[in-house]
């Protein structure tokens, strides 16, 4: 028996959906703090756009004020800050909290922190993370997200053996910081939230709303997925409904209603979207990201970038790479 690897590298991966969405979120920048706190000790996280925030409790206990309810980590217990909303956290008994602004952290790399603070008293261990997303799916994902995703150990959740592997991978990583560390951390930081996202998005059950839910209807979605694999195809109401097997104005109404937008404007929200990202990781010139995404010249397609992303597309590419023509 031969190993046709050929034929191995053309099989795609399978086409699930939402798995298809959290595998484009890309994190932008991230941090990590490895914390040791001692009782007496409170602290103050301030919000963060855009941004995540992540902590996992190692070993002993911390106390979270998010607004106006409360929750209490384990050792073991993941608990994820989807939107980057400001939180407290203590001990559960100090009241005096002290603003990160104001905390002895002590920067190891530009991505990796230690943080000991507090009294004399018991220790809490912590890992805490932020992690950056400016990518417009994944904003457009946050929002309907909770204020907050917590994974218990001890659950049974295939999501907390994940967790409990890269907590692990984490520590001795930021233990050692060795050549590459940082590169090794913020891949287990995606793995973490993608892991921490798919557990919540799994218990949606079949009431969710809103355009995610659009993803798995048998037509809408099957129309996403059109608009999604072909992005440059110029593509009008009539034919995309044709498509689907609907009339126009039932598939005008019904994608509406599931996805919050037009077919048109999706399309153009999903082509600015794929270009963000040529922008950021690709040397693509811009007439060539122009014309992938089904417009004629590099002016038309500024356009349409600007007006959805609010930014100029050498905007973006300058902030994260050096200018290509």
């Amino acid at each position: 028996m031969t190993f046709d690897y050929a034929n191995r590298l053309k099989t795609s991966i399978k086409d699930e959906p939402i798995g298809k969405l959290l595998d484009s979120l890309r994190m932008e920048s991230a941090f990590f703090t490895q914390s040791t706190l001692s009782a007496p000790w409170a602290l103050s996280m301030p919000p963060i756009h855009n941004c995540m925030m992540f902590h996992i409790a190692v070993h002993g206990q911390a106390h979270f004020d998010i607004g106006e309810q409360q929750l209490q980590l384990n050792p073991g217990d993941f608990v994820l800050f989807p939107k980057g909303e400001g939180h407290n956290l203590s001990d559960g008994l100090c009241q005096s909290f002290t603003p990160l602004s104001e905390l002895p952290i002590k920067s190891i790399t530009e991505r990796y922190e230690t943080l000991t603070f507090g009294g004399e008293g018991e220790k809490t261990a912590m890992i805490c993370g932020v992690l950056l997303f400016q990518h417009p799916l994944a904003i457009k994902l946050l929002g309907i997200l909770p204020s907050y995703i917590v994974i218990r150990r001890g659950s049974d959740i295939a999501a907390l053996n994940i967790i409990e592997n890269v907590t692990a991978l984490l520590e001795t990583e930021a233990s050692n910081v060795a050549m590459g560390a940082e590169a090794v951390i913020a891949r287990l930081a995606d793995i973490l939230v993608i892991a921490a996202l798919r557990q919540h998005l799994q218990t949606l059950g079949d009431d969710k709303t809103g355009w995610l839910g659009a993803l798995e209807d048998e037509r809408i979605g099957a129309a996403l997925k059109l608009l999604h694999d072909t992005p440059d195809k110029h593509w009008s109401l009539e034919e995309l409904a044709q498509q689907v097997g609907m009339s126009r104005t039932s598939f005008a109404q019904k994608f509406k209603k599931l996805v919050g937008n037009t077919p048109m404007d999706y399309l153009t929200e999903w082509r600015m979207s794929l270009a963000y990202s040529k922008l950021q990781l690709s040397k693509d010139s811009m007439l060539a990201i122009a014309l992938d995404i089904g417009y004629q010249s590099e002016a038309a397609f500024s356009r349409a970038f600007k007006k959805v992303i609010g930014r100029t597309p050498k905007e973006i590419r300058n902030a994260y790479q050096a200018p290509v023509s």
